[in-house]
């Protein structure tokens, strides 16, 4: 087996966010900025695999004869493993891991929560990939080190869990050989990718949309609505975004709850938004498909950033805005940009979007001064480039 990386974008909503819960469609994007994972063999004498979660601040270590024997007792319950059987296995691993859990570990804090299940992450995909290998009774064998690092702020919108699950995913199914570098690029191989994504997104989250971890495996954009899958939206070239952190912690379930009860009790008010989200979304497609097909795009746009400042405003009159996000959208107006909310809002990001030559634009160093001054996290990317990408190391 070889050294590799893998490299796997986080992402945006660029569209439709809170509408998609009522089966509206989003339309979401990966962004330049992710999770890197590099797989190495360990060359010393080990009994272990090693993981180290930079962003977690944590080293996880799996007993590679332990790890075998609870393979083998999953051999003897599944006669074939396939990922039908995924709610069975994730069932077996958590009794497994409760049974090995350190009982000093103090589970009631957010980041320990955060750091248990990126571990029932690990081990499930793992014992997942393996048991599913087209080898017969592949087992774990010489170690290994995986370490994990990322630039995506975790749980601020950007699919950081997602893009985590994605780069694991890829990385245990290469090690069970279902695919190499070469092909794993191949429609059936990145299906399993985003499948074994979300499997890990079921960890992290109890029950996700799907958008997250098929946005971040296949790259682009995608049109997306609950329940009917993903449509790829075809698009010339990636859009410049500045993506801007408000550095406002919040909990997204608790906002969409918010939302739930504001529909509850205005239904026919809230449907209109919905419905207003909905024909943003089907206006803002062929605008961006189309973004790129000739020499001069102002009027699309400026068209792109008049869709910015409706969806911006259907968010707010949801409740979902902030004090630190309409400061962000005041400082970016008075500069002559358009800028939105983007995923659940009331903190997190908001993106502002940036013209083709933006970088030789003295008026746009200025808003980026501006919003550091204010003590704001600033980051110049792309939206709908690349998705997850494989190479040796």
């Amino acid at each position: 087996m070889l050294n590799f990386q893998v490299k796997s974008p986080g992402k945006i909503i660029l569209h439709g966010e809170h509408a998609v819960v009522y089966h509206k469609p989003a339309l979401a994007a990966v962004v330049g900025v992710g999770t890197t994972l590099k797989f190495q063999k360990t060359t010393e004498d080990s009994s272990k695999v090693s993981f180290k979660l930079e962003a977690l601040n944590t080293n996880f270590e799996i007993d590679i004869a332990s790890f075998n024997a609870f393979l083998k007792r999953c051999r003897s319950k599944f006669s074939e493993y396939k990922l039908d059987n995924a709610v069975q296995l994730l069932e077996e691993v958590r009794l497994e891991l409760a049974k090995q859990q350190d009982e000093t570990i103090d589970l009631g804090s957010p980041k320990k929560q955060q750091t248990q299940k990126a571990f029932i992450s690990i081990y499930y995909l793992l014992a997942g990939a393996i048991l599913s290998s087209p080898v017969k009774d592949l087992e774990l064998q010489q170690p290994f080190t995986i370490t994990i690092d990322t630039e995506l702020n975790i749980g601020a919108g950007l699919g950081s869990s997602a893009s985590y699950g994605a780069a694991l995913a890829s990385a245990f199914l290469a090690y069970a050989q279902h695919f190499d570098l070469t092909n794993y690029k191949d429609e059936e191989n990145q299906q399993l990718i985003s499948l074994w994504a979300f499997e890990s997104e079921r960890v992290m989250h109890g029950t996700p949309s799907g958008i997250d971890n098929t946005v971040c495996t296949y790259g682009g954009m995608l049109r997306f609505v609950k329940g009917q899958g993903f449509q790829p939206v075809k698009i010339l070239r990636p859009l410049h975004i500045l993506l801007v952190d408000s550095k406002v912690k919040r909990s997204t379930a608790d906002i969409v709850a918010k939302v739930r009860h504001l529909g509850e009790t205005f239904p026919e008010v809230i449907n209109a938004i919905w419905n207003a989200c909905e024909a943003l979304v089907n206006t803002a497609i062929p605008l961006y498909e189309n973004f790129g097909t000739c020499q001069d795009d102002s009027e699309k746009f400026e068209k792109l950033e008049q869709l910015f400042q409706i969806n911006n405003d259907l968010m707010k009159a949801i409740g979902v805005t902030h004090p630190k996000l309409e400061q962000i959208f005041s400082i970016a107006f008075k500069r002559g940009f358009f800028s939105k909310i983007t995923g659940a809002g009331a903190g997190g990001y908001a993106i502002v979007l940036l013209p083709e030559n933006y970088a030789s634009n003295e008026v746009y160093w200025k808003l980026k001064e501006e919003l550091e001054g204010a003590g704001f996290g600033v980051h110049a990317t792309t939206a709908g480039g690349e998705g997850l990408g494989m190479e040796p190391l």
